[in-house]
């Protein structure tokens, strides 16, 4: 989910060339497979073609290409950390909802999980994640426009230019 609106928000932002969005999770469960077909519902009644998506694991390699790895909730920021080599790499995971004002403000900063739930609970993944994918595009948007420049890598969880700026918005 956060790999589509994300990316969709760096297409219409022209960052395109300055920034580059992927996703992963931090286990196999998923690999190859297509979005949850929840996921790609709520995704198109806003707009949004997640049709296309499919799911790969997070390798630990990556995080020398990557300058932002975004995670869902506290366990898959525990599971990253354990996988990040370098206190600089463990300095590079954030939550991705620390990037939305209100969610800081409440100190809600763990994406819900959708999985288990009802179409109401994407609807409500959604939101979360759009409000904060706002708030990526912003950070990141500030470190192109010259501060320096964020490669985001925001794996999905345990489900499934100058150089690349690269962006995954966890997907729930």
């Amino acid at each position: 989910m956060g790999h589509v609106i994300l990316q969709h928000m760096v297409d219409d932002a022209g960052l395109t060339d300055h920034v580059r969005v992927s996703s992963s999770g931090t286990g196999d469960w998923h690999v190859g497979e297509h979005a949850d077909p929840r996921t790609v519902e709520v995704l198109a009644r806003h707009g949004y073609d997640g049709s296309r998506h499919r799911a790969r694991e997070f390798d630990p390699d990556e995080f020398d290409d990557i300058d932002l790895v975004l995670a869902s909730d506290e366990g898959h920021v525990r599971t990253l950390t354990r996988l990040a080599r370098t206190p600089g790499n463990r300095g590079k995971i954030r939550l991705v909802r620390e990037f939305d004002p209100e969610a800081v403000a409440a100190g809600t900063l763990e994406t819900g999980d959708p999985w288990y739930g009802d179409r109401e609970h994407f609807a409500r993944c959604f939101a979360e994640v759009e409000a904060a994918c706002r708030g990526i595009l912003h950070h990141v948007r500030a470190q192109v426009d010259g501060r320096f420049v964020d490669q985001v890598e925001t794996p999905v969880g345990s489900r499934g230019a100058d150089r690349d700026r690269h962006t995954d918005p966890g997907q729930p």
